[in-house]
C-alpha cells in the first residue's frame, strides 16, 4: 500500500499540463488538497499497530475519511487511465479500511 501513495503523490505532483489531469484553477487547488490529505494518511500509516486497537480504530477512521475526500477532490480532476488507476486504487484503499474497522473496531 505504501507503493500507492507514492505513486499517487507522484502523479498529483506532476504539472497540469500532464496528460489525464485538467488544467484549471480549482482542480489545481483540489489536487494540492488531496495530496495533502494522502501525505497526513501515509504520516499516520507507521502509527496504526496491533496492541493499541483504539489507537488504530481511530487512524484507521481518519485515514478512510481523509482518503474518501481525496477521492473526491481527485475524481473531476482526473481523465483517462490515470483515472481510473488512481482512483480506483483509492476507492480499493477505502474498501479496505472499511473492513479492517468492521472486523476490528467498536
Amino acid at each position: 500500500m505504501r507503493g500507492f501513495w507514492l505513486a499517487a503523490v507522484a502523479m498529483m505532483s506532476v504539472g497540469a499540463a500532464q496528460a489525464g489531469v485538467v488544467d484549471s484553477l480549482s482542480c489545481r487547488a483540489g489536487l494540492a488538497r488531496a495530496d495533502e490529505l494522502i501525505h497526513g494518511v501515509r504520516l499516520r500509516e507507521p502509527r496504526i499497530k496491533r496492541d493499541d486497537m483504539a489507537l488504530a480504530c481511530r487512524l484507521l477512521r481518519d485515514n478512510q475519511r481523509d482518503l474518501s475526500e481525496a477521492g473526491k477532490l481527485m475524481e473531476p480532476c482526473l481523465t483517462g487511465h490515470e483515472k481510473g488507476e488512481n482512483l480506483g486504487q483509492i476507492w480499493a484503499s477505502v474498501g479496505d479500511i472499511r473492513d479492517v474497522i468492521a472486523r476490528n473496531c467498536r
